[in-house]
């Protein structure tokens, strides 16, 4: 009677050392792989930030007469309202649409 009751303990013990381990091993990955996502989403931010400011200083209207003015003998034509996107949803949806269009006329 002794023995079968250290026998259960120590199987239950070993059982959940061996659920703890597993357990941690697994939660050890998980911390890895958001360390490298957090990493990741921040350099995209970054980026991202960059990317706006060399859209505002490339689209300011005294940048763009400068480089029209530089390129005067290229011909230069101009977009329909329409076709001018403030955002990328904005162009997304609008490329959706076309493409949703164009399957109905097939």
């Amino acid at each position: 009677m002794f023995k079968k009751s250290i026998f259960i303990s120590l199987s239950i013990f070993f059982i959940l050392m061996i659920f703890t381990s597993i357990v941690k091993n697994k939660t050890r990955n998980i911390e890895k792989n958001i360390h490298i996502l957090s990493r990741n989403v921040s350099i995209l931010e970054k980026e991202l930030e960059n990317v706006k400011i060399d859209f505002i200083y490339l689209s300011s209207p005294e940048k763009l007469k400068k480089s029209i003015s530089t390129f005067n003998h290229l011909e230069y034509t101009s977009y329909d309202f329409s076709r001018i996107f403030l955002s990328t949803n904005d162009f997304e949806n609008h490329a959706t649409k076309e493409v949703k269009h164009l399957k109905r006329k097939k």
